[in-house]
């Protein structure tokens, strides 16, 4: 497959059972009116969304994930988006078992000019154990969190998950 087209599909939306963003809808402009579901991650609160994901077409390179996010008020201040993946190898991770994920960060994410305008901003990943090495045509919980601690999260309100995009790099 050509380096950057489209190799993790998103299967569904997991919201883990504590600390997951709130599922908001973002009523557009047009008539009739869009309805947009977003996920809206707490400023003060470091929340988690888990999507199951499956890599195809992947030919070992590294991977980068596109956040796609919106402000639900602000238009000023930085989001830290961070991924953490945890590959579910055949006949190999136990599911009921913890996982430490370890995280990549997104550098800092400015607010969009205008609340309901769309961010598009990157968090990169190196082919190997950066990725818990997750092998193409196998599963794997992408989790991304709102990094609200981070002393670089600076943007007050809630932030919006519309997607996010996985591509090979």
């Amino acid at each position: 497959m050509a380096s950057g087209a489209p190799v993790v599909t998103i299967l569904k939306e997991l919201p883990p059972g504590t600390l997951f963003p709130q599922i908001l809808r973002r009523a557009g402009g047009s008539t009739p009116v869009e309805g947009m579901l977003t996920w809206a991650y707490d400023a003060a609160t470091v929340e988690y969304l888990d999507f199951l994901c499956v890599l195809q077409g992947y030919s070992g390179g590294g991977l980068t994930f596109t956040v796609v996010w919106s402000a639900t008020s602000a238009t000023t201040g930085n989001v830290i988006w961070s991924i953490g993946i945890r590959r579910v190898a055949d006949d190999a991770e136990d599911i009921d078992t913890s996982q430490t994920y370890d995280y990549n960060d997104s550098a800092a994410a400015a607010a969009a000019s205008a609340s309901g305008e769309v961010s598009y901003d990157n968090i990169t990943f190196t082919n190997g154990a950066d990725m818990d090495s997750w092998a193409d045509g196998e599963v794997a919980v992408v989790r991304l969190r709102r990094f609200a601690s981070d002393a670089g999260d600076t943007m007050t309100g809630d932030a919006e998950i519309w997607t996010i995009i996985g591509k090979e790099t």
